[in-house]
């Protein structure tokens, strides 16, 4: 008995004494997690920056192409009207509250005549009036198309990425 205690002691001290040195020398998983986390966050933040920077160009190019609708019916309807051109411009900036008005290039083409490049110098002004004249300048069945770009810029972190513009067209027939 005296033997096999002996052993028995031996064998627990060799077990306490190897697992002291897997204990020391094995690093553990304590910090893994956070060593994860720190190599995985700044990529999915980025990630994430990209997204919110898309969505808000996508927004942009939605809010554009509504208020361009609602300016191609008011200049589809205002054939009567002494400068229709002007009132689908006021229809278009009133339209589009989270553009900038002043960075809004705009084009009418109505007939194959182009007036205007930009939202302060399209007028398309005819010799209507009070009387109910229709403008010479906008005939009755022609098509009226209104181009305009807008810029915009994707950036990440305030870090400029790329340029771009958005641009959208309609096209109405003239009542």
């Amino acid at each position: 008995m005296n033997a096999s205690s002996a052993s028995a002691k031996t064998l627990d001290k060799n077990r306490t004494i190897c697992a002291r040195l897997i204990r020391f020398f094995s690093f553990g998983e304590s910090g893994g997690a956070l060593v994860e986390m720190a190599l995985v966050m700044p990529v999915l933040l980025c990630l994430m920056t990209g997204i919110f920077s898309i969505s808000t160009a996508l927004y942009q190019k939605l809010q554009l192409a509504e208020a361009l609708s609602s300016g191609g019916r008011v200049l589809a309807a205002e054939r009567g009207m002494a400068d229709p051109c002007t009132d689908a411009v006021t229809a278009i900036d009133s339209a589009a509250p989270g553009l900038a008005t002043q960075n809004i290039g705009l084009t009418i083409v109505i007939n194959g005549n182009t007036y205007g490049t930009n939202t302060s110098t399209v007028s398309c002004a005819g010799s209507a009036g009070a009387g109910g004249a229709n403008n010479p300048n906008m005939p009755a069945g022609a098509i009226a198309t209104i181009q305009a770009s807008y810029p915009c810029s994707l950036s990440i972190y305030n870090i400029r990425g790329l340029s771009c513009a958005i641009s959208s067209q309609i096209a109405e027939a003239i009542q």
